[in-house]
């Protein structure tokens, strides 16, 4: 659907009357729903800016329980930032608007399926750490997140994508998409397909944990990474998480494992010179420090002694899951070019061979930080 301004004025009026809409910018970053900002007029000349977003039926095909999901997230986490005595409890939440009707978002036959929250103010996202103080600041983040969310009352959250995180059934499709092949893109990529299978015992790791009881299940973010939380433009601290969209029952590890993922690497996600790829082991330092500071009390000292580990088992689950799409051709992550996922593929994989062998050191860090 082309979002035209007289489609996203239409949109946007089901959630705010009067006034008019002054600006919009899109923004281009993630793999899966659409993002506006908007700059709303007021009739009284007041301006305030807002975040709209059309969802990805596809991708979200249980639109009502994941909005049901976010809704209790954010609500809880506006009790806990308004108890803890933050100095600025409105800012550690996101807070979502209703519709003129009282419902949390809109779903429209002709529009599609929208949802609005308050844009935060003097806030900023990054895609990668400029300083070991944002990778401190994200962990400490999602560490806070995670042990905010720790009370939430029942009922369990919805699994709104099922096995999201689920690395051996991630593993398992990976290999029915090659065996398939469906595009003929097998044999131009064998090498990461084979790749991924020589480090499946190391992508299994935290999975074989779970299974045999050892790591307790706990509501988490499960797209944990630095443009995922919004940072203070003024002092750098962070300031929100954001993108709940797939917070549910999970594991407290996948987040901190792709943490280090998008942080700990020194090049980009899609890097076409994996080569060059290294693991910056300051800002694991820095990352894994914050992370303790911010979830030291809620975690077990079996996922404490797994969390140098977690960045492999992540990265290679995403590789495999870059690579199975590209062999089925493209039908999830958004891909600018046609080869795009098997350049994502082989580079995960090249990291996650370069955190294997910078794991003795990882764990050395992170045994010294627990140590003081």
């Amino acid at each position: 659907m082309t979002h035209t301004p007289d489609l996203l004025q239409k949109a946007f009026s089901n959630f705010i009357e009067g006034g008019k809409i002054i600006n919009v910018e899109q923004f281009r970053g993630g793999h899966i729903n659409q993002t506006f900002f908007i700059t709303h007029g007021e009739e009284s000349g007041q301006r305030r800016r807002y975040v709209m977003q059309r969802m990805n039926r596809t991708v979200f095909p249980r639109l009502d329980e994941l909005m049901e999901n976010v809704i209790r997230v954010s609500e809880h986490m506006q009790r806990r930032c308004t108890s803890n005595g933050s100095a600025l409890p409105h800012r550690g939440y996101l807070h979502f608007i209703r519709t003129l009707d009282g419902r949390y978002s809109l779903d429209s036959e002709e529009l599609g399926f929208w949802r609005l929250y308050r844009f935060i103010e003097n806030a900023v996202g990054k895609m990668i750490p400029s300083c070991e103080s944002e990778a401190f600041a994200a962990g400490e983040a999602f560490g806070i997140f995670q042990e905010l969310l720790a009370d939430l009352p029942a009922p369990r959250l919805h699994e709104t994508i099922s096995r999201f995180h689920d690395t051996r059934w991630r593993y398992g499709n990976l290999v029915e998409a090659a065996r398939k092949d469906i595009c003929g893109r097998l044999g131009g990529c064998r090498d990461v397909y084979n790749g991924l299978m020589a480090l499946k015992d190391h992508a299994l790791v935290i999975q074989v944990e779970a299974e045999a009881g050892r790591i307790p299940e706990r509501v988490v973010h499960n797209d944990a990474k630095l443009s995922n939380v919004l940072l203070d433009s003024t002092d750098g601290r962070a300031v929100c998480v954001i993108d709940l969209d797939t917070c549910m029952p999970g594991l407290a590890l996948h987040d901190f494992g792709d943490l280090m993922r998008s942080i700990c690497s020194s090049e980009n996600e899609d890097t076409e010179e994996p080569e060059k790829t290294t693991v910056r082991k300051d800002m694991f330092a820095a990352l894994h420090a914050g992370y303790l500071k911010g979830a030291a009390n809620m975690l077990a000292p079996e996922e404490k002694a797994l969390l140098p580990h977690a960045g492999i088992v992540l990265t290679l689950e995403v590789a495999a899951r870059f690579l199975a799409d590209y062999l089925e051709g493209d039908v999830y992550f958004r891909v600018k070019h046609p080869g795009h996922n098997l350049v994502r593929a082989r580079a995960q994989l090249t990291l996650a061979h370069r955190l294997i062998e910078a794991l003795p050191e990882l764990q050395a860090i992170a045994a010294k930080q627990e140590r003081t």
